[in-house]
């Protein structure tokens, strides 16, 4: 029976520093998780004024090139007002005329 006690407290002694053992490197994962995702962290606060000037530029690169296309539509518009205008500028002439005279414009 003594032996059966010493079997049972020595198999419990076992158990007991199983267990610690197992809260032990339980609780190292746990904190090497914590310690990953600060380091995670932290990398990315790192990253962060980089990742706000890469947009920056790619929102200034947009800017410049929707400015640009809107120049150029404005500077074909203008064009084909100007062209219009001095096909037309004759007939307002003779309109302006005909108006200040009060007759009517030739046609």
């Amino acid at each position: 029976m003594r032996d059966s006690l010493k079997d049972l407290l020595a198999a419990e002694t076992e158990a007991e520093a199983v267990v610690t053992a197992g809260e032990v490197e339980r609780d190292r994962i746990v904190q090497k998780g914590l310690d990953d995702a600060l380091d995670m962290e932290r990398q990315f606060k790192e990253r962060l004024p980089e990742m706000q000037q890469s947009f920056t530029d790619k929102a200034q690169s947009r800017a410049e090139q929707t400015i640009a296309e809107m120049k150029l539509r404005y500077d074909e518009r203008n064009k084909t007002l100007r062209e219009l205008a001095d096909r037309h500028e004759q007939e307002a002439l003779d309109h302006a005329i005909a108006l200040i005279l009060n007759r009517e414009p030739r046609v």
